[in-house]
């Protein structure tokens, strides 16, 4: 996960990239936002399968908008689940990322 860094508050544009192993495709996944840091907050809670900036077989990619409310610095936490397939055989898998956001100088 990346964040732009903001000159100042305002949007503030995140990036979460899941990959999958060689050999294996993602079928299905979407990103849930679970924290951020008390000067920014989501402007969506979720960003589904059909909402992904870029889709190759072992790679998905969710654009996350933030607005910041005042200058400051902080941890963004977002789940990310996958329907991974290999061979023909499908599984679930589920993780926590974190990113960082800078709105402001410093």
């Amino acid at each position: 996960m990346t964040c732009a860094r903001a000159a100042a508050p305002g949007r503030v544009r995140c990036e979460v990239e899941a990959r999958a192993k060689a050999g294996e495709s993602i079928a299905w996944g979407d990103v849930t936002l679970i924290k951020t840091p008390s000067f920014a907050s989501g402007l969506r809670g979720r960003v589904g399968p059909h909402e992904t900036v870029a889709r190759e077989s072992g790679m998905w990619r969710w654009a996350l908008a933030l607005v910041a409310r005042a200058p400051g610095s902080g941890d963004v936490e977002v789940h990310v689940r996958l329907v991974v397939c290999k061979d023909g055989v499908c599984a679930p898998r589920q993780t926590a990322v974190i990113g960082r956001v800078v709105v402001g100088p410093g």
